[in-house]
């Protein structure tokens, strides 16, 4: 559907324009803004806001399903607000700690 995402900084000498890649999180860090902690530098974090699919409360944490790309992504949210289906939530995603893959040999991007 043509929605993006910058490319991680420590993957820009290994990544070239036009290349296939699959990227991933982990759900410690995808997590509504101020609902989360980041590993990585402000800089690190990128910001969309997404609309929620699912939620399962878990205590002390919700996961969050929300809808990017046709795909649901999940998320933890610390400190949980009430959040239902079809909220949109801005989302921060951590991207210091993104994965890259080539799409077509399955091997890291990570120099």
């Amino acid at each position: 559907s043509g929605e993006r995402l910058p490319l991680p900084s420590q993957f820009k000498a290994n990544v070239g324009t036009g290349d296939k890649v699959v990227f991933g999180l982990r759900p410690d860090d995808i997590y509504p803004t101020g609902h989360g902690i980041s590993s990585g530098e402000d800089a690190d974090v990128h910001q969309l806001e997404l609309p929620v699919t699912v939620t399962e409360p878990l205590g002390n944490e919700t996961l969050v399903f929300a809808e990017f790309n046709g795909s649901d992504w999940v998320s933890r949210m610390l400190n949980p607000k009430p959040l239902k289906a079809g909220d949109r939530v801005k989302m921060s995603l951590d991207l210091s700690q993104a994965h890259l893959f080539s799409a077509d040999t399955g091997k890291t991007l990570r120099g």
